[in-house]
């Protein structure tokens, strides 16, 4: 299973103490939904721009790369005495830098250019990869003297030109800097500022949150920089074979082939439907006390499953144990609650663990109908608000883009590079 979290303390982990290392203030995009998978996707952008970070690892003697599930650590600069620490809180994604420079010094507006960074790519992001046309989040801040798991978001940028602040978790008065600002033109005090599709800033007085309406036109917005061209993914990561020369296409339906796009849809049913599928019905069994949807992916809900033991797979085969296996331990007549569970992990395994990030017309074809069939099954099970199966379809019936298909496969390797981190069994 993937782990949620760091091991240990991601400050001891890098020897963050506050005589060696200057740290910011959290920069935070606060969500009313975290789409699932979206921090993966700002990885993967980001990871076109900078390495990841190593630490050393005292119980393996060897240096290891600080990228885990829902937290990773970049280095800034080649000298590697500045990093970027980027973590997820439910429905936050959060960012601070981290500076090991002898009299390192934060400005006015420092680290405006990263908060813009991540702010454009996540907006290209979900108009690219999800298409989501009512998408809300606002920008917050924290006190950097907050550990990574206790930051909620919780101070508005304003325009009121304060030096200092108090803070709620340290109940004290610090100097207050503004190191994510624009220079010459936000201040604390004013109200948040909505960005429209060409990337300006507008200033808006009846809404406090800053709301992004996302269709498909806005793809085309002027968000690009260089971290978001289609260039490879870190060479500095360890990727499968055929997975590094897949990632350095460029982004058109001329370069993916058609096995390409079968994969990225496939891969798309199983992280949105299928996972959907898990997360409903083990809400049922739980009455409703589960993680919010945002932190639950088809790995997580399976291992939840199979440890409430509830919807036994059947034993058709004479298999030892009900749970696990492979496809030739399920019949076709094997159509309990259990048995498509189990198919569902062995769909997600057999997308993940495939080569180069391709998938055949016959394999797809039959994948479809096994997943037509399960949805079927589950449309009557869980009583959905608008049935798998019909989202299956809008799926099936859409046209992918170029971006759409880069972007599943820098998902796949960042995931697949989480789990040979980890050395997870496949």
């Amino acid at each position: 299973m993937v782990k949620g979290k760091p091991e240990g303390d991601i400050y001891e982990m890098f020897k963050v103490m506050a005589n060696k290392c200057k740290k910011s203030t959290w920069f935070c995009l606060k969500f009313t939904f975290l789409p699932p998978h979206l921090m993966n996707h700002l990885i993967a952008s980001l990871c076109r721009g900078y390495e990841i970070s190593k630490f050393a690892d005292t119980m393996q003697d060897k240096k290891l790369i600080s990228l885990f599930r829902g937290t990773v650590v970049f280095d800034l600069e080649k000298t590697r005495l500045q990093k970027l620490l980027v973590t997820t809180s439910p429905n936050l994604i959060q960012i601070q830098v981290l500076d090991f420079k002898t009299n390192a010094v934060i400005k006015r507006g420092s680290y405006s250019h990263l908060a813009n960074l991540v702010e454009g790519e996540i907006m290209k992001i979900i108009s690219t990869r999800y298409k989501m046309t009512n998408v809300k989040f606002e920008k917050k801040w924290e006190c950097g003297c907050v550990k990574p798991e206790s930051v909620t978001g919780s101070i508005d940028f304003t325009e009121e030109n304060s030096t200092e602040y108090f803070c709620e978790t340290c109940t004290v008065t610090h100097k207050f800097i503004d190191e994510w600002s624009n220079k010459q033109s936000q201040k604390r005090g004013s109200k948040r500022k909505k960005v429209d599709g060409s990337g300006s800033p507008k200033k808006n007085n009846t809404s406090r949150k800053t709301q992004y309406q996302l269709s498909q036109q806005f793809g085309e917005s002027n968000f690009d920089t260089p971290y978001s061209k289609p260039t490879v993914i870190a060479a500095k990561l360890h990727f499968p074979p055929g997975a590094l020369h897949a990632l350095s296409r460029k982004n058109s339906l001329r370069v993916f082939t058609k096995e390409e796009f079968n994969y990225a849809k496939m891969v798309m049913i199983v992280q949105n439907i299928l996972a959907d599928v898990l997360f409903d019905l083990l809400k049922q069994d739980r009455g409703g006390n589960v993680k919010p949807r945002s932190e639950c992916d088809v790995t997580y809900l399976y291992g939840e499953h199979r440890n409430l033991n509830k919807h036994i797979p059947s034993y058709s085969v004479g298999r030892r144990n009900p749970w696990g296996g492979t496809w030739q331990d399920l019949q076709n007549a094997d159509i309990a609650t259990g048995d498509d569970i189990e198919r569902i992990r062995l769909t997600r395994n057999e997308l993940q663990h495939s080569n180069g990030f391709k998938l055949e017309d016959a394999r797809y074809k039959d994948m479809c109908n096994i997943i037509d069939d399960l949805l079927k099954r589950f449309d009557r099970r869980n009583n959905p608000a608008k049935l798998y199966t019909e989202e299956l379809k809008d799926i099936l019936c859409r046209t992918l883009s170029g971006e759409e298909v880069n972007g599943v496969q820098s998902e796949m390797a960042i995931e697949i590079e989480i789990e040979h981190q980890m050395n997870i069994p496949p």
